[in-house]
């Protein structure tokens, strides 16, 4: 079943976990970007990132010569600049999250079914989140993560 109120794409407001002595975290800083689609047809997809996220600096065909330094670490000798960019674009996949698939709404629950992840061991697996609609928001509640659920509200674009 699905919920024609969740059918649209949300954008982040905010995403916090809040330890057991009241102190709230931020996993992506205070001002995370992401969307959330929800289809009528019952696919998602989420992206989320850090804010400020710091520039690779390498031109996009000389990133995919790093790539091939990175699964040949012998070439480095050879490309001192890739080791940076290598660097940059492990932090800046750290930063970012992103999947899909299909979902399904059970009670006040709903599953996203990972069909496509940029986290491999997210892939085929079920992410299961609580959900409810505060005014024009769509609040999203993850089982614990670290010990805590972690909070991620949304509003409707």
């Amino acid at each position: 079943m699905i919920s024609k109120n969740i059918v649209g794409t949300w954008k982040l407001v905010a995403w916090e976990t809040k330890a057991a002595d009241g102190q709230i975290h931020y996993p992506f800083g205070e001002n995370p970007i992401g969307y959330i689609t929800y289809t009528a047809d019952g696919y998602m997809s989420a992206t989320i990132m850090k804010s400020h996220r710091l520039p690779i600096e390498i031109p996009s065909e000389e990133l995919m010569q790093a790539r091939k330094v990175f699964l040949r670490p012998w070439l480095l000798v050879t490309g001192w600049k890739f080791i940076k960019a290598i660097f940059r674009y492990l932090q800046a996949s750290a930063n970012y999250v992103s999947y899909s698939g299909r979902y399904e709404i059970q009670g006040e629950t709903v599953i996203h079914h990972v069909e496509v992840s940029l986290i491999p061991d997210w892939t085929g697996t079920k992410l299961e989140r609580n959900f409810q609609f505060i005014g024009d928001q769509l609040v999203l509640i993850t089982p614990p993560i670290g010990g805590y659920p972690q909070s991620l509200t949304w509003e409707r674009v």
